[in-house]
């Protein structure tokens, strides 16, 4: 894998894809709360126990992965190691696109991610990385397409001499909680999670609430509701919830207009940089359990032979599930590789793709092939600097 990498990184358009599981263990993954959802949609129940289960399955997402999202603002330590391997990856996206030789592409890269939490923008913030992440403005920075795709360049004070800046365009595909909807329709940057402190104060009746367990079915979960009425704070949490400006983890997309635009308009540019010649996408931490991103991905792997797709699964276990996504006979042109950790005799993986053995065995791989040093583990005390 990384030869193949090497040979292309050069010259090559270079495109990451994140997921979720980036940011375990601090924050859940979401796949029993995605199925859960889903089923939800497909089975004919009475309106209260739907919303009952709908209250119960997103207050479980919200307590784990969205409240959590001002704990990272606050500096919890909890955070840190996950927070310092953001760090250490983007800074190797960044090195590597420092050292590119080539004029024939820019030093730049594009990192999709269908995460709405806020490690990415705290990294690239503290690391002082440029990006184009759909913004523009001071004061009130509003969100447009047209953002992305800038390139940015610095001219030296002394001998006038102009170099290319490395750049991410970091492209939140199911939106961010730090978007908040204008009364105009806007998309504007909201980085102090407002709108997630305000979710905090609605506190849904605890005995209205069904218990989420690993093993939790439908079925197990309508026997639950039986008897149970829902009350003022049900609606009250839902109606709060609802206006988060997210991409929620089912196959619903966002109520609001302009969010649902926006959300197709990220899609299209994902496919369309997948369609460039000579492209690599390298994603990690991402089952492609989400069935418009895997479409998109394996059209774009049958229409363009020039595309090569590294997906780092966390475990054999993991491997095994995506490739059942990606089945051998719907690949034209065989360039999409499944990178697992190797499985010793007893059949144990020999360690976990977490985001620290990422930055290690493969991104620190790269580098150090290239001449950079591996990068350390972060361990600063470097007070968080506030978005925007």
């Amino acid at each position: 894998m990384l030869d193949r990498i090497l040979d292309t990184i050069e010259s090559c358009n270079l495109n990451f894809l994140v997921g979720s599981g980036l940011s375990s263990p601090y924050l859940k993954t979401l796949g029993l709360i995605e199925a859960l959802l889903t089923d939800l949609e497909n089975i004919e129940l009475p309106d209260v126990e739907k919303k009952l289960i709908r209250c119960s399955l997103y207050k479980t997402y919200f307590d784990g992965v969205i409240s959590k999202n001002c704990k990272i603002l606050e500096e919890d330590p909890e955070a840190k190691p996950v927070l310092n391997g953001y760090l250490a990856f983007v800074k190797a996206i960044s090195t590597i696109l420092l050292k590119r030789k080539s004029t024939i592409v820019g030093k730049e890269a594009n990192l999709f991610t269908t995460n709405i939490d806020i490690f990415l923008e705290q990294t690239i913030e503290r690391i002082g990385l440029e990006c184009n992440d759909g913004f523009s403005g001071r004061f009130t920075p509003w969100f447009a397409l047209s953002n992305f795709k800038k390139a940015h360049f610095k001219r030296s004070l002394q001998y006038d001499n102009v170099s290319e800046l490395p750049t991410l365009n970091l492209l939140k595909l199911h939106g961010s909680l730090t978007w908040r909807i204008a009364g105009d329709g806007r998309i504007l940057f909201s980085p102090d999670l407002r709108h997630v402190e305000t979710i905090l104060t609605k506190n849904v009746t605890p005995a209205l609430l069904l218990d989420i367990g690993e093993s939790s079915t439908i079925e197990a979960l309508t026997s639950g509701c039986k008897g149970k009425r829902a009350d003022a704070t049900v609606d009250s949490f839902l109606e709060a919830y609802d206006a988060l400006p997210i991409v929620n983890p089912t196959k619903a997309k966002f109520k609001q207009t302009i969010l649902n635009q926006t959300h197709y308009e990220l899609l299209r540019i994902y496919s369309n940089e997948l369609e460039k010649e000579n492209t690599l996408l390298l994603a990690a931490g991402f089952s492609f359990a989400d069935e418009h991103i895997r479409e998109i991905t394996l059209r774009a792997a049958n229409s363009n032979p020039t595309l090569i797709i590294y997906i780092i699964a966390y475990d054999a276990k993991s491997a095994a599930e995506i490739g059942s996504r990606f089945p051998a006979l719907n690949m034209k042109n065989d360039n999409i590789v499944i990178v697992a950790p190797d499985v010793d005799k007893n059949g144990q993986d020999s360690f976990k793709y977490n985001l620290p053995m990422i930055n290690k065995k493969v991104l620190g791989d790269i580098l150090e092939r290239i001449g950079i040093e591996k990068p350390r583990p972060i361990a600063s005390s470097r007070t968080t600097q506030p978005l925007r």
